[in-house]
């Protein structure tokens, strides 16, 4: 209370040692002409009591609460940040501020000749009301694996960013989301860049990842089947001025395989036979170019340009995913169809909110048929996605690598990439009955490959291979769990913790 300080001077030099902040800045704060003025906040009870057993009249400590993060940076993105009077900045924190942050109250008080808060009311105890609270349906053990792995994979390839989603193929919701680098919140000076969820907000070219999806439609509008033999020109393909290009050159080979091997050019052909209407709503079916509906901060709807503004080689370009952005939720959104027999999921990300509901966009069979295909990606000795592998299980998937545009919009920019990979698991067989869907990628490498089945693939298969390990031990430990329980300003929250081997 800058009226009450007698020796500015004196008093800013003994509280720059404790506080380690430059005497300056505290001289400035006691000749601020205001009854009451912050030094510092959110300090450590030890350091506030050396503050307070000072007795500088004027000087003293008040009692705050503080937004704790147990499993430091896991999940921090999407929980979201809050202020230092428990407000939220962002994510989930923001979303739902006023539902944790609870009723405000009032209490008649008055101070002492310290400062001190002393009840003048004479009735009972009074305590704060707390807020409501709200249950992520993230899985805190896949949360932490994920973590772990996006960033050791974006180390491994010297990478600018690395992001991955989890979903349940079934249930639409999200058991997971992580980015690299992570941000911890417990720590001080995070910036407002580091608040954004890249999982819902990068938006990228998926590449090849798209195909699958494509051929799907084409199954299920009748107008190829699996086995139909296309000619892929050995590589080349001149159409519409431009050419379009295989990786490795083929010449007849069936549509299975141009999932496997995936072929550019086989896709264009399938593309063309679909026509701008059909291709268009097909992929709007799958839920590009709409947001997500998680209801988060940030959500983005992609970027899906009406049919009526393609050029005819957009049709091309677009069966094979370039030309079109998507956020790798909604792309792991989409694959999670395939999965789970061919419904779109509601995704959710909070526990007990809207029922759960979807909608069918591809028959069972249609469906059954691209996930074996996408098995073969795996398997099969000429697909994209060996590095994926999971020993014990099995694993669908596909691979994409694509140029990321540039900044203004026009064109590409050089020797930028994304390296994506997605698929599902089938965990039957270990005792894990549920589908799971992932989807990683590797934003701008700066390694020897830029391939997505050489980068996402591996920490695809590391966090799909830690993650069933966890979620088979949880099941054979009948789903155990212990609760930390952490509060701020009124808010309550709780992460549950899995009595399992991580």
């Amino acid at each position: 209370r800058p009226k009450q300080i007698k020796d500015p001077a004196k008093v800013s030099e003994v509280l720059s040692e404790i506080l380690e902040i430059p005497p300056s800045f505290i001289l400035k704060k006691i000749g601020e002409n205001r009854p009451f003025t912050w030094i510092k906040r959110q300090l450590p009870r030890t350091t506030s009591d050396k503050v307070v057993a000072l007795g500088i009249p004027g000087v003293g400590a008040v009692m705050e609460s503080k937004r704790l993060y147990p499993l430091n940076e896991a999940g921090s993105t999407l929980i979201g940040k809050a202020g230092l009077d428990g407000n939220g900045l962002s994510g989930v924190e923001l979303l739902f501020d006023e539902k944790l942050r609870g009723p405000t109250v009032s209490k008649r008080v008055g101070r002492d000749a310290l400062g001190n808060i002393i009840d003048i009311s004479g009735h009972s105890e009074f305590i704060p009301p707390r807020g409501q609270q709200v249950e992520l349906t993230i899985d805190a053990g896949i949360q932490v694996i994920m973590e772990e792995e996006t960033e050791a994979g974006r180390r491994s390839a010297n990478a600018k960013s690395a992001f991955a989603v989890m979903l349940d193929s079934e249930t639409g919701e999200v058991l997971g989301l992580s980015q690299a680098p992570a941000t911890n919140f417990n720590l001080e000076g995070s910036k407002k860049r580091e608040l954004g969820n890249m999982a819902i907000e990068a938006v990228f070219e998926p590449g090849s990842m798209m195909k699958p999806l494509v051929v799907a439609a084409a199954l299920e509008l009748g107008l190829t089947k699996p086995e139909e033999i296309i000619n892929c020109e050995g590589g080349r393909y001149p159409i519409y001025g431009k050419v379009i290009k295989d990786v490795h050159p083929y010449n007849l080979i069936s549509v299975r395989d141009i999932i496997i091997r995936s072929s550019n050019i086989g896709m264009t052909k399938l593309g063309l036979r679909m026509g701008k209407e059909r291709l268009y709503n097909s992929l709007r079916s799958f839920g590009f170019g709409e947001r997500p509906k998680l209801g988060l901060p940030g959500e983005t709807p992609g970027i899906l340009r009406p049919e009526n503004k393609w050029a005819m080689i957009d049709i091309a370009t677009h069966s094979f995913g370039q030309g079109i952005a998507v956020t790798p939720i909604q792309m792991a959104r989409a694959v999670a169809a395939v999965a789970n027999g061919g419904r779109l999921p509601q995704l959710s990300v909070i526990k007990g909110g809207e029922e759960f509901h979807s909608k069918r966009i591809i028959s069972e069979k249609v469906a059954n048929t691209v996930r074996e295909m996408m098995y073969a990606v795996v398997e099969d000795e000429h697909g994209t996605g060996s590095k994926a592998i999971v020993e014990g299980v099995r694993v669908g998937g596909k691979t994409g690598t694509a140029q990321k545009a540039r900044a203004d919009g026009r064109g590409y920019a050089a020797g930028k990439y994304m390296a994506g990979f997605v698929g599902f698991a089938d965990g039957s067989a270990i005792g894990v009955n549920r589908s799971i869907t992932l989807m990683v990628v590797v934003d701008e490498p700066n390694t020897s490959t830029i391939y997505g089945g050489t980068l996402a693939a591996p920490v695809f298969k590391r966090i799909m291979q830690r993650s069933m390990h966890y979620l088979s031990t949880s099941a054979h430990l009948g789903g155990d769990s212990e609760q930390v329980n952490t509060s701020a300003q009124g808010k309550s929250y709780d992460v549950s913790l899995h009595k399992a081997s991580l």
